[in-house]
């Protein structure tokens, strides 16, 4: 496993924990507590992988482009979405 690899994973592992435990802050239930290690391979596996396209799509993109990461932080990025979509 290589340096990048074990960044990606690792904030594979930070969004999971942070996106259970804001849960309750945007009307999705309560938090999700369950630990990255109960996940299955698969799970850990999906994870990750959107962490290294999101990484991928960070480095394409020019800061303050418009892209589609930054818009959704800019107009508070829920309104009009359902939980899990």
């Amino acid at each position: 496993m290589t340096i990048h690899d074990k960044a990606v994973e690792t904030f594979a592992q930070s969004f999971y924990r942070f996106h259970g435990a804001l849960a309750p802050d945007f009307g999705c239930g309560s938090a999700d507590d369950s630990e990255w290690s109960e996940l299955t391979s698969n799970e850990r596996g999906r994870f990750v992988a959107a962490a290294r396209l999101a990484f991928l799509e960070l480095q394409s993109e020019p800061v303050g482009s418009g892209g589609e990461l930054f818009r959704d932080w800019s107009s508070g990025g829920t309104e009009g979405r359902e939980c899990g979509s």
